[in-house]
This record gives structure tokens, C-alpha cells and sequence, in this order.
């Protein structure tokens, strides 16, 4: 996944603190990526439903944010509907399972 300079910028700017209230209830698009990807399932799920941001070279940078905040920055490739379908992967992972 590419993103241009000026959402480059914002990368560091744009990561919101995790809710700790959040991490009880599960993984939704809310979830910072990395939070996500220290699961095996939440790992599973973005491997699957988004191929390749685990992979992209600026991982680094975006991987506090959540799926949400980075979808503002995707030009399109984290639509909406895409958006939806990791949502609902992820809801299916009950917490403590």
C-alpha cells in the first residue's frame, strides 16, 4: 500500500492512544494495527482480508494507527466496504479465545 507524502506527514500526528476499554471487548478498525498484529488471529485476519500492509515498507510508520485512521490515507484502497469486512473477521474473535 502507497501513500503519498503529505499522508506520510500525518502518520505520526494522526495515531490516536489505545482504549483500554477496547482491548476487553476485542479487535475492531478502531484498533491500532499493531495491537492487531501482536494477536495470531488479529494477525490472521489483516494477513487475509488486507494483503501486504503487515509487509509494506512503511509499516513502521502507520502501525500505531487503526485501519480507520489509515483508510483516510489509502487513496481508496481501504474502502469502505473493505473497511466493513475486517470489522466483522475481526468481531469474530472473542477476546481470551
Amino acid at each position: 500500500m502507497a501513500f503519498g507524502a503529505a499522508g506520510l506527514a500525518c502518520l505520526g500526528a494522526c495515531a490516536a492512544p489505545a482504549d483500554p476499554a477496547q482491548a476487553k471487548a476485542g479487535f475492531s478498525v478502531q484498533t491500532p494495527i499493531e495491537k492487531i498484529a501482536a494477536d495470531q488471529r488479529g494477525k490472521a485476519v489483516l494477513d487475509r482480508d488486507v494483503p501486504g500492509v503487515m509487509s509494506n515498507p512503511h509499516y513502521v510508520l502507520f502501525s500505531s494507527m487503526s485501519l480507520s485512521q489509515l483508510a483516510s490515507l489509502s487513496h481508496g484502497k481501504l474502502s469502505k466496504s473493505k473497511l466493513n469486512k475486517v470489522n466483522a473477521d475481526l468481531a469474530d474473535l472473542s477476546p481470551g479465545q
